[in-house]
C-alpha cells in the first residue's frame, strides 16, 4: 500500500514527461502549433479524468477509505492532495454516474470525449424508459458518441432530447415533448431572483430563470453589446477607446436594456403602472448643476438626468423653482417614427465621430438647441447617437453643428469639429 505522497511507477512516469515538456516552450510555438497542443492537452485532460474516477470506483468497492481511517472517499481524496472536500465528493459522484455507460468511459479513457460530454451522455441513458432492451440502450450510447464528434455540447443536449428516435422512431416528437415540458417546470420550481440597495450607489442581485428566459435576456445584451467602438486613431479620439472588461459591457448592455424598456406595454398591478419619474427642475434641464431626483426618491447627477429626459422611456417631470409640475410628458419631445427613418438615412448609424454602431441601436437627440430651452422636435434638428455618446454629449457638455453638407458634427468645449466619416456610396462621385 502507498502513503500519501508515494507515488505508483506508471503514474510517475506520465508525471515525468510533463516535466521534461515543461512551460516555458509554448511561447515559442507558431499559431497552428499552438491549436494543436491545446487540443492535444485537452484530451490528455480527459483521459487524466478517466483514470482519476475509475480510482475513485475502486476505492468505492474495495472501502478504501475505512482502510484508511478516512471518513469517505471524498475525503480521502481531499487530504492527498487539494484539501478540497466537496471537489472530492463531485468525483466520486461523477465515477458512479459514469459507472453504467461502459461505451462512454472507454470513450472518455482514449480521450475521445470531453467530461462534460461523457455525463450527459450518461444522463441520457440513465433517463431511458426501463422497457427499453439492452441492445436499444448500447445503440442510443453509440449514436450519442458518434455525435459527440461533431456536435457542441448544447447541440449534444438538443441531440440527446431525441435519442428515442433509435428505439421509437414514430414516438420521438411526443418523447422529446414530454422531456421539454418536464425540464420546464422543474426550471420555474427553482427559478428565484432577488437584488439588494448596497447603499452605495448601487444595487447587487442574482437570478436563476427559466432557458426560453434566459435565452430571451441574452439575445437582447448580446445584440445591444456587440460590436463595440473601433480602437481611437488619434490621441484626441482617445476617450473612444473601449478597455472595459466583458462582464462591464454587459453590465452597460442590461443597463441600456432596464432603461429602455416599454413602460406602457408591462403589467400594472391594483392600476399601478411601471412607469418612473424623473423629477428635474427647469433650470437643471436647461444645464444647471443641480441633482434631480426619481419617483421613489433616487437621486441622480444632473447630466444624467438631461439624458434620460431626452432619451428614455422614463416620465420627466419638469418642475419650477417651486416644484410646480410645467410638463408631464414626453410626446413633444419624441421624435416620431417617420422622423427617425428619416434620420437613419441620412446618419447610418451613431454620428458621433469614429463610431460604427448601427441605426438600431442609436437613439435620437436634440442637436442645434436642448429642448428645455426651445429646441425643437424638427427633422433638421435631430442627430442619431448611440446611447454610449449620448452620455458623452451630456457629461462634457459637446457641441453638435451642421456642415453645409447637412452632416452633423461635434466639438468638445474649446476643442475642433469633427464628424464621422463613414462611408456612404451615394455620396461618392460618379
Amino acid at each position: 500500500m502507498f502513503e500519501h505522497g508515494e507515488s505508483v511507477p506508471t503514474v510517475a512516469a506520465a508525471a515525468g514527461v510533463l516535466d521534461a515538456l515543461g512551460t516555458d516552450s509554448y511561447g515559442s510555438m507558431a499559431p497552428v502549433e499552438l491549436a494543436a497542443t491545446a487540443v492535444q492537452l485537452g484530451r490528455l485532460k480527459a483521459r487524466v479524468a478517466a483514470h482519476e474516477m475509475a480510482v475513485a470506483r475502486a476505492m468505492e468497492s474495495t472501502k478504501a477509505a475505512k482502510a484508511l481511517g478516512a471518513t469517505s472517499t471524498g475525503a480521502l481524496l481531499a487530504g492527498g492532495f487539494g484539501g478540497d472536500l466537496a471537489a472530492g465528493n463531485r468525483v466520486v459522484n461523477r465515477a458512479k454516474r459514469l459507472g453504467q455507460a461502459s461505451q462512454t468511459q472507454q470513450a472518455l479513457t482514449r480521450g475521445e470525449i470531453t467530461v462534460g460530454q461523457a455525463e450527459l451522455i450518461a444522463k441520457t441513458l440513465r433517463g431511458l424508459p426501463g422497457d427499453v432492451s439492452a441492445q436499444d440502450r448500447e445503440a442510443c450510447e453509440t449514436q450519442l458518441l458518434d455525435d459527440a464528434k461533431k456536435l457542441t455540447l448544447k447541440d449534444l443536449g438538443r441531440r440527446a432530447d431525441r435519442i428515442s428516435d433509435v428505439f421509437a422512431p414514430d414516438d420521438v416528437d411526443e418523447r422529446e415533448n414530454e422531456i421539454l415540458q418536464g425540464r420546464e417546470e422543474r426550471a420555474l420550481e427553482q427559478s428565484y431572483f432577488w437584488m439588494a440597495d448596497r447603499k452605495d450607489g448601487t444595487f447587487k442581485g442574482e437570478f436563476v430563470i427559466p432557458e426560453a428566459q434566459g435565452a430571451m435576456l441574452k439575445h437582447a445584451l448580446d445584440a445591444i453589446n456587440a460590436p463595440q467602438v473601433k480602437p481611437a486613431e488619434t490621441a484626441q479620439d482617445a476617450t473612444l477607446d473601449d478597455p472595459r472588461t466583458h462582464g462591464r459591457q454587459m453590465a452597460d448592455a442590461f443597463c441600456i436594456l432596464i432603461e429602455n424598456l416599454n413602460a406602457d406595454g408591462l403589467p400594472q398591478t391594483a392600476g399601478t403602472g411601471a412607469t418612473m419619474t424623473v423629477n428635474i427642475d427647469l433650470e437643471v434641464l436647461r444645464g444647471k448643476i443641480a441633482a434631480a431626483t426619481l419617483s421613489d426618491g433616487t437621486r441622480i447627477s444632473a447630466s444624467e438626468a438631461r439624458r434620460m429626459a431626452c432619451e428614455l422611456n422614463i416620465l420627466p417631470q419638469v418642475l419650477d423653482g417651486k416644484s410646480v409640475v410645467l410638463d408631464h410628458g414626453r410626446t413633444k419631445r419624441l421624435f416620431t417614427t417617420h422622423q427617425r427613418r428619416a434620420l437613419e438615412h441620412r446618419d447610418r448609424g451613431c454620428s458621433f465621430p469614429s463610431c460604427d454602431r448601427p441605426p438600431s441601436w442609436c437613439v435620437v437627440h436634440h442637436a442645434r438647441s436642448r429642448w428645455a430651452d426651445g429646441g425643437t422636435t424638427n427633422l433638421n434638428d435631430g442627430v442619431l447617437i448611440c446611447p454610449a455618446h449620448h452620455r458623452i454629449v451630456h457629461a462634457q457638455d459637446y457641441e453638435i453643428v451642421f456642415a453645409t453638407d447637412g452632416t452633423p458634427e461635434y466639438r468638445r468645449p474649446g476643442g475642433e469639429l469633427r464628424r464621422n466619416h463613414r462611408y456612404r456610396a451615394d455620396r461618392v462621385a460618379a
